[in-house]
């Protein structure tokens, strides 16, 4: 008898389960397209590149469409204007003899050449802030953490006093971009060090492997440190929130990350002042832990 009810316990369970389940149909927008504007201009005497896309299908497998045959120009608080020129499918350049200076505004203009969702022309703006010289930098390894260790770049530098400054910092190693993605390039400001000597702040971090380790002996480790404005600072802080793991791991997809573009477009328009210090590996100069 306790079996036959609990059986029907069961029966009963399945059969409520099942008349609950309803089909829903979700009806995705697939018309709306959006600008995406990627670019910066830095105090790098190199070439400044702006980069124009398109948002694709929400369930389409090709990746976002270059856009071409754009009017870009950027002109600073001074009125100077520099034309941007198409290089290739997507992306604009500047002349080689235009950078950035610390401290002046720069308007970035952008006219299409075909609407996107029936606009044509776009802007935005961003201000160069000043960044101090970096001391020096160091290196050090710490066996005893991580399953192989982890290696760490290390700052010495002195932040000015009574103001707000946003940094973000890159690793390039024998000439190659250790931070080539956004989530391994590093982000602060400097609330815990304003005004003061940073002792060799630890800025970037990178796992160990024993079969390809990421610094030896005779490497050349080269830390660029940028100067940020606050705007970008907080953009690029929110694009790694939105596109890190997420908890409850069912949450919800975030909301869209605003960027500083008018119209409704997508990405940001940034500008920082860069400075740069470099260190060759020896066995010497590498800190160990223990």
């Amino acid at each position: 008898m306790k079996r036959t009810y609990n059986l029907l316990i069961i029966i009963f369970a399945v059969v409520l389960i099942s008349s609950c389940t309803e089909k829903i149909d979700i009806n995705l927008d697939e018309t709306y397209d959006r600008l995406i504007v990627e670019g910066n201009i830095t105090t790098d005497t190199m070439v400044q590149s702006i980069y124009l896309s398109k948002t694709s299908s929400y369930f389409s497998n090709e990746s976002s469409h270059k856009i071409e045959g754009a009017k870009i120009s950027v002109t600073d608080n001074f009125g100077n204007e520099t034309a941007f020129t198409e290089v290739e499918s997507g992306k604009y350049s500047s002349p080689n003899n235009f950078f950035g200076i610390v401290g002046r505004n720069y308007k970035l203009k952008i006219e299409l050449d075909k609407e996107i969702s029936g606009d044509k022309y776009f802007e935005s703006s961003s201000e160069i802030m000043a960044v101090n010289k970096i001391d020096s930098i160091g290196v050090y390894f710490n066996p005893a953490i991580g399953r192989n260790g982890y290696w760490l770049v290390q700052l010495y530098a002195t932040d000015p006093a009574g103001i707000e400054n946003f940094y973000m910092f890159n690793v390039i190693n024998n000439g190659i971009l250790m931070t080539d993605t956004l989530d391994k390039v590093s982000f602060t400001d400097d609330r815990l060090f304003d005004g003061n000597f940073t002792h060799g702040i630890g800025v970037a971090f990178f796992e160990n492997n024993e079969e390809d380790q990421p610094f030896k002996v005779g490497d050349t480790v080269v830390l660029q440190m940028a100067g940020l404005n606050k705007n970008q600072f907080v953009y690029l802080n929110e694009v790694i929130q939105a596109t890190s793991f997420q908890n409850p791991m069912f949450g919800g997809p975030p909301a869209n990350v605003k960027g500083n573009i008018s119209n409704g477009a997508f990405g940001y328009f940034g500008a920082y002042s860069t400075t740069y210090s470099s260190i060759i590996l020896t066995e010497k100069n590498i800190e160990y832990g223990k």
